[in-house]
């Protein structure tokens, strides 16, 4: 799969899943900047290396739950690079309790950093995609969204916006499917970040069971197939949601 001459914004990239995928774009020959909201201090590690490979990296922080901040950010996209051919919508958080014990906080820290995100992104790199007649518009869903029942783990406001995620990106990638435009996602399942160890043990123990791989998957499993939905290979993919969970949802 081959991004060269490619530039790319990658949300919550500072570590992680956004990592790996910035490094697999890197790898295959695009430009990309990074975007977190506080983890700077990992972004510009992440970006120094990147460039240590001998890749071009940038860092924007900006918080894309803000629309103000997600215009801004992709106007600094493009004038660092001249253009934007790839956007994916990364940033996420995990909020591990039950239903009734979630706060208005929750609800809002969730869907702020998730669902508010994709869409304030969505409206700013659009116009640019459309008027170059290209681009491609990923998102990171979760399993989380297509199965609810994790033993210990419940994570029902992060379930809202996730699965909120889904569903506008079939309804985008329907509006701007003759435009040159492609809007798809990835969704992964357990993956072993930074992030899901924050999950509970109990949780974790339940889920492994659950996975007909019997492992946890790298935040590269998820970034290669980001790759492949970036490329010309996935021209004609629009729409779709790439499961990468090793086989534990398969309806």
């Amino acid at each position: 799969m081959d991004l060269s001459g490619k530039s790319a914004l990658i949300t919550g990239s500072a570590r992680g899943i956004g990592r790996a995928i910035a490094e697999r774009f890197v790898r295959a020959g695009a430009k990309v900047a990074l975007n977190c909201v506080r983890s700077i201090e990992q972004a510009e590690a992440t970006a120094e290396f990147l460039r240590e490979k001998g890749g071009k990296a940038i860092v924007i922080p900006a918080d894309v739950g803000d629309r103000g901040e997600a215009q801004r950010l992709v106007r600094q996209s493009i004038e660092q690079f001249g253009a934007l051919d790839i956007v994916v919508a990364n940033a996420g958080v995990i909020i591990d309790k039950p239903f009734l014990e979630n706060t208005e906080d929750d609800w809002q820290n969730a869907t702020h950093n998730m669902l508010d995100a994709y869409f304030h992104l969505s409206q700013a790199c659009l116009p640019h995609m459309i008027e170059r007649g290209h681009g491609r518009l990923l998102a990171t869903t979760s399993i989380i969204s297509e199965k609810y029942d994790f033993g210990p783990n419940k994570m029902a406001v992060c379930t809202a916006a996730k699965a909120g995620i889904a569903n506008m990106m079939r309804a985008i990638a329907t509006e701007v499917a003759d435009k040159g435009v492609t809007v798809n996602a990835v969704s992964p399942g357990y993956i072993a970040t930074e992030m899901f160890e924050t999950i509970d043990q109990a949780g974790k123990d339940a889920a492994i069971k659950m996975i007909p791989m019997a492992r946890y998957g790298d935040p590269m499993d998820v970034a290669n197939a980001m790759c492949f939905l970036a490329s010309d290979e996935a021209a004609y993919i629009t729409g779709q949601t790439i499961r990468v969970n090793g086989g534990m949802f398969m309806g």
